[in-house]
Formats: C-alpha cells, sequence, structure tokens
C-alpha cells in the first residue's frame, strides 16, 4: 500500500508518495515510489509508427500526438500523472487549471491545451498541445509540488477553474470538475472564497464569488433538511 506525506520546502507544499519495500521491514528507508519506465514514449523510442498505434489500439499507451504517447498505467495515480505532465509542460511554471484538475482527478482525455502560471511565452506547442499561459497572482500556499511538479492546489485549482475567461470550456464541464475536486480533496466552498478574497480585482473574481456562494448555500439547505 502506498502512502503519501506533505513536507515544505522553500515555501512549496510537497507531496511525497512511498510504497513499502522488502528493506522497509529491515528498518530501511522507504524508497519512494517511481515509474519504472519513462512517463513519455516517443515514437524514436520505438521500431516505427506502426508500433506505437498497436501499443495505443491494445491501450497500452495514449496517444498524444503522431509522435508521442503517455502509458496507460502512469495516468491511474497521482504521481503518475505529475510524472506525465511534468515532463511536458515547461520548465519553471506551475501547472494551473484544466492541466491541474486532470492531474488531482485523472479520468476523461488528457487536455487539449497545457495550461500553465507564468510570465513566460510558449509560442511552440508540445505533445501536439498549445501552451496557455495564465499571469496570475499565485501565493506560496497556493501551490503544491508533487515529483518534479509544481501545481496549483485542488482548492486554488477550482477557483482558476471558475475564473476562467469566457471563451474557455463549456461552463458545465468546469462545474463538474470543481465539485469532483471539492469531493475528492474535502475542501468547502468557504476555502475558495478565501482564495478569491485574496484575488478580487481579478476580472472574473465576482462571478467566482456567485458561484462558491451559491454552493454555499446548497450545502446550507441540505443540512437544514437532513436536520429538520
Amino acid at each position: 500500500m502506498s502512502t503519501s506525506n506533505r513536507s515544505k520546502k522553500n515555501g512549496v507544499n510537497t507531496v511525497t508518495i512511498s510504497t513499502p519495500g522488502a528493506g522497509a521491514a529491515a528498518g530501511s528507508r522507504t524508497p519512494t515510489a517511481q515509474p519504472s519506465v519513462p512517463p513519455i514514449l516517443h515514437l524514436s523510442d520505438l521500431p516505427g509508427p506502426l508500433s506505437m498505434n498497436l501499443l495505443a489500439e491494445l491501450g497500452t499507451i495514449h496517444k498524444l500526438d503522431e509522435t508521442c504517447a503517455y502509458w496507460s498505467e502512469h495516468a491511474n495515480t497521482l504521481y503518475g500523472r505529475a510524472s506525465i505532465m511534468s515532463a511536458i509542460a515547461p520548465f519553471g511554471t506551475v501547472a494551473c487549471t484544466r492541466t491541474a484538475a486532470w492531474v488531482w482527478l485523472g479520468g476523461g482525455d488528457f487536455p487539449d491545451t497545457i495550461d500553465v502560471i507564468s510570465t513566460s511565452h510558449f509560442r511552440a506547442a508540445v505533445a501536439g498541445r498549445r501552451i496557455r499561459v495564465f499571469k496570475r497572482l499565485t501565493l506560496p500556499e497556493q501551490i503544491m509540488k508533487i515529483g518534479d511538479l509544481v501545481i496549483t492546489t485542488p482548492a486554488r485549482t477550482a477557483c482558476d477553474l471558475v475564473m476562467a475567461p469566457e471563451n474557455g470550456p463549456d461552463p458545465s464541464v468546469a462545474n463538474t470538475l470543481v465539485c469532483q475536486l471539492m469531493s475528492a480533496y474535502e475542501f468547502r466552498p468557504n476555502d475558495c472564497l478565501q482564495i478569491i478574497r485574496e484575488h478580487r480585482h481579478h476580472k472574473y473574481a465576482a462571478r467566482a464569488k456567485e458561484f462558491f456562494n451559491a454552493v454555499q448555500r446548497e450545502i446550507n439547505d441540505s443540512a437544514t433538511e437532513r436536520y429538520a
């Protein structure tokens, strides 16, 4: 059984996932779980494109484009998804929004864009995906590190999803992701409202405040009916 521990280094929360091994019983240090193979498979690693297509048809890999893919098995765990994304996201960026949601939740298709918080511009696509940059204030307590990936916390990810531009994905999809994040990581609308207060000058802060207030009212009404 794997276990996860949180620590803080240089102001960034870090998640370490470890798996007991044979040496653990003898008192040795528990090794950190690492994928046994690189998270991204490149076409140059195979005899040719037919090999990649066959592996995709068998479900062993998920193709990102015609030149690279990720191992399906890695996408089944939080650490594995973080390893996949850290191999794709530009160095020195913070994974956010839909990209962060995929890492935290898994399931579904790989994001159509690589969403990151950064002050840089990235014109070249990576793994067939456009790098979508958000220049947003990010407080140290709102980011974490999973392996080599720096990522927004689940609560901050939920806020970013609600404060996404109007030309973003279907709002119902974002709302579903927010609810899944709240359920999986057990944070409440008030946690998000606190983050929004810290970003009250954001263009869509008012919309996000209204959304989380509505969710909180639903929770309060449900509790009232339960104990009535």
